[in-house]
């Protein structure tokens, strides 16, 4: 601590106080210096075109707030108070991103809008003449605006200092001179990203490129590049700064160029998910400064070149194709600085010794996807420490490897299809208590788990003959899968099984086993689960009353059991409820009602509900699947039916990755996203009435099924207005009618049957319409034309026909013949048939016979 003392002359403490007020004082000055009004205006104009309520979350942006810089993203200069910087990432902005006002914020130099829900961008003076200066802006990004199109990128060639430009998924599909318009970049720009643009047409053939001389960093991945590499992009020179290339998921073709060994500097290239081919080139080797190479998933052949083991500087290798052949060679042991590894392919063969990983001190992560065995010694201890294991599609088991034990920072492990058959019971399950993700999915693993309690977060267990009850599971599990394996009794120690703190799931399929016994009525403790799937096991009674407290939940799926009862369960407060299927039950009653306004899918199938289609379900508007089949359902189709707008219009869906099973077209078929199909099945009921027309105004469905009712007059020609229809079936109604022309304008028709109706009339002439079996149009004895015989008006030409009024009498005598021949002829056989038994059950045989065949579906 600095003392004064009389030796000190005052002349130094007079000055050591002038100092302190100095600072003071500039340090004030910096605290006190508010914001540029023109820079307040500016802000205060963004935010009146933020769509409201999210604008809400610029709520410290105030009018009546003076100083813009204490606001939200908001940075200024300590000095002049300008604004310099806007950072509003992630922050669920949505409507328009007035640039027009940002850059009349004259020192602005930082703009970070991504990871927002902005739709469009404020227009530009097309001729050029802008009003503002921006110069200064260094950085803009703009990423992650899914829904943001931009039709004009011509005003970015007025940025004279840009050095990183981040544009990535926003959809660009309309700029087909986009590189034109990047090559109006000054040569400043260090940094340009224009991941998942919907960009197509790629590179010029010029290697005289502009923006590419003070170049580091180019992100084109995941665009439509349906091309070659480029070559301009490899022929820069030595003299060239670029270090990071990511060409990824481009359907990009050809090999690997070797001028690519010209860019010295190269630390990060990226290749993966194209179509390349040839074989990885033997001079990669040579590229020292490489850090991370990604060629997986592409169409390389020929063998791994041993010479990426002479890459002492890789940090991360991903190498795979599925035409990839031979061994994985022992030099890959070398990379000694190597942290994360990736080989994949379906071809490759041999086997992984200590050799392989004999200096990979620093692995952390070690992904293998190959039918690839482990020739390792039962004690031996790896070098490394890893914190994630994948090793799937190897031939890993029988038994879990001893090796692995020995890995201690384990966060996941995943041996999916690893042909593993046995764990060491106790051991295994005591090691993974502390692995956030465990993979076992996909084995042959038999093992009782009755009173083991599960601890990962993540949880994939599916597809093994795991045994017994249910297992225990702890507050931390999130994601659980224990579904098709063989637990079998009733799943009460699961769901009525106290963990002592309020549970974490999330996600729990237990479908596709043997469980039996009623739903527990203890649902209270697992309000937090957003997805619940208990399909086909052999559950029984009905539904407790407290799963409708399931306030989260998004997914409920539990179809093909043997639940019964009325469906009473009022779902009208669970807001976020969007998929419910209870079909092949016994449920009875009529159909339920009470549901969310939010729901998208409903399926009721195949079970006992009856009564009308009641009016309350058109409320549901935003329904995209709605099946209703096999029930004992009566009455008309509501006509207030097109008020379900999801099948009627435009509607933005929920997209979920898990496999889901819809009866369509005719048989079972597995779609892998819900959100993708807008279906309507009332087939199989007892339906009356005729067809509204409202139905055919639900122009966005893509299956619908009418058939085995008793639906009855005329098919609207407005069937012409469901371009996306692929199914079709009205099959074994009481129709009537011809089948209008408008229905040969349905384009994607994969099944049509109107089979069993009283349709009459020609089959409309349609490439498509001659194309389906004889059999889709049986049943109809008025319906001609192809596939079925020509119709009278075809066979006869214009001028060829008899005339009817003329033959009157002709015909009647011929008629009259007919009838006396007939009756003669009738009591000859008949007569013979009643008075001789043997002749009568050789007949009644040969009858039953033909009308058996006949009978018999196509």
């Amino acid at each position: 601590m600095l003392r004064f003392t009389s030796q000190i002359p005052i002349i130094w403490l007079l000055l050591l106080l002038l100092l302190s007020t100095t600072i003071f004082e500039r340090c004030n000055s910096k605290q006190l210096a508010n914001c540029n009004e023109k820079d307040r205006s500016a802000l205060l104009h963004f935010k009146h075109a933020v769509d409201s309520p999210s604008s809400n979350r610029l709520s410290s942006w105030s009018i009546n707030d003076k100083d813009c810089c204490s606001w939200k993203g908001v940075q200024c200069d300590n000095t002049t108070g300008r604004v310099t910087a806007l950072d509003l990432h992630q922050q669920y902005l949505e409507g328009e991103i007035n640039l027009y006002s940002l850059f009349q914020i004259q020192s602005l130099t930082y703009l970070d809008l991504s990871l927002n829900g902005f739709t469009t961008l404020s227009s530009f003076n097309q001729s050029g003449d802008y009003n503002y200066n921006l110069s200064n802006i260094q950085y803009l990004d703009l990423s992650f605006n899914d829904d943001l199109h931009l039709d004009n990128l011509n005003w970015l060639s007025k940025f004279s200092s840009l050095k990183s430009l981040n544009l990535s998924q926003i959809n660009l599909q309309n700029q087909t001179n986009w590189f034109h318009t990047m090559d109006m970049l000054h040569a400043s720009l260090l940094e340009l990203r224009l991941s998942s643009c919907h960009l197509t047409n790629i590179f010029p053939s010029t290697n005289h490129v502009s923006f590419t001389k003070s170049l580091v960093t180019l992100d084109l991945s995941a665009n439509y590049f349906d091309s070659e590499l480029p070559a301009w992009l490899f022929d820069l020179g030595s003299d060239s700064n670029i270090s990071h290339i990511d060409l990824s998921f481009n359907m990009l073709q050809g090999q690997i160029p070797k001028s690519l060994l010209s860019l010295t500097k190269l630390e990060f290239l990226r290749l993966s998910n194209n179509e390349l081919n040839g074989s990885i080139p033997d001079w990669l080797g040579q590229h020292q400064n490489l850090k991370y190479l990604n060629l997986a998933e592409n169409l390389f052949h020929g063998s791994i070149p041993s010479s990426l083991g002479n890459l002492f500087s890789l940090v991360d290798l991903s190498v795979g194709s599925n035409f990839l052949t031979g061994n994985i060679p022992s030099t890959i042991g070398k990379l000694f600085n190597l942290k994360s590894l990736f080989i994949g392919g379906n071809s490759l063969s041999g086997g992984l010794s200590e050799e392989h990983f004999s200096n990979l001190s620093n692995l952390e992560t070690l992904v293998l996807s190959a039918p690839i065995s482990f020739d390792i010694d039962s004690k031996w201890i790896p070098p490394f420490q890893l914190q994630g294991i994948s090793l799937s599609n190897t031939i890993l088991g029988p038994k879990f490897p001893a090796w692995i034990y020995t890995q201690k920072s384990l966060q996941f492990l995943e041996v999916p299809n690893s042909r593993l058959s046995s764990i060491d019971g106790d051991t295994f399950w005591r090691f993974v208590a502390n692995i956030t993700q465990l993979n076992l999915s996909n084995n042959n693993i038999s093992a009782d788990l009755s009173n083991v309690t599960l601890n990962s977060k993540l949880i994939f267990m599916d597809h093994n003959n795991f045994k017994g009850g249910l297992p225990h599971i702890s507050a931390n599990v999130i994601y659980l899968d224990l579904s098709h394996n063989s637990f079998f009794g009733t799943i009460s120690p699961l769901f009525c099984h106290k963990i002592g703190r309020q549970n974490s799931l999330d996600y729990l399929d237990i479908s596709s086993n043997l469980l039996t016994g009623k739903i527990p009525d203890c649902w209270e403790y697992w309000k937090g689960l957003s997805f619940l799937f208990m399909e086909s096991n052999m559950l029984t009674g009905e539904l407790p009353p407290s799963m409708d407290s399931f306030i989260d939940l998004i997914i409920l799926d539990l179809h093909n059991n043997t639940l019964s009862g009325n469906f009473s369960l009022d779902l009208t407060n669970l807001k976020n409820l969007e998929f419910i299927h209870i079909g092949e039950n016994n449920f009875s009653g009529t159909l339920p009602v009470k549901m969310p306004h939010g729901m998208e899918v409903m399926i009721l199938r195949s079970n006992q509900f009856e009564g009308n289609i009641p009016p309350e379900l058109c409320n549901i508007s935003s329904l995209i699947q709605l099946d209703l089949s096999h029930n004992k359902l009566s009455g008309p189709i509501p006509k207030c039916i097109n008020k379900i707008t999801g099948m009627g219009g435009e509607k933005k869906t929920s997209h979920y990755p898990f496999e889901f099973n819809l009866y369509a077209k005719g048989r079972d078929l597995q779609y892998l996203d819900y959100g993708l199909l807008r279906t309507l099945d009332l087939s199989a009921n007892s339906l009356s009435g005729e067809i509204p027309p409202q139905v055919f105004s639900l122009v966005q469905l893509q299956i619908l099924n009418l058939s085995r009712n008793h639906l009855t007059g005329k098919i609207a020609k407005e069937i012409g207005d469901m371009k996306h229809l692929e199914s079709l079936d009205l099959s074994n109604n009481e129709l009537n009618g011809e089948i209008p022309t408008t229905i040969s304008t349905v384009s994607f028709l994969s099944l049509l049957n109107v089979s069993n109706n009283y349709l009459v009339g020609q089959i409309p002439v349609g490439t498509q319409l001659q194309s389906f079996d004889v059999s889709c149009y049986d049943g109809n004895p008025g319906l001609c034309g192809a596939p079925l015989p020509r119709c009278y008006h075809e066979s006869n030409p214009q001028g060829q026909h008899n005339d009817i009024d003329k033959d009157n009498s002709f015909t009647q005598s011929l008629y009259f013949g007919m009838g006396v021949g007939f009756a003669v002829g009738f009591w000859s056989i008949c007569g013979s048939l009643f008075l001789n038994s043997a002749w009568r059950h050789t007949y009644f045989r040969f009858i039953s016979h033909v009308v058996g065949s006949s009978n018999r579906c196509k």
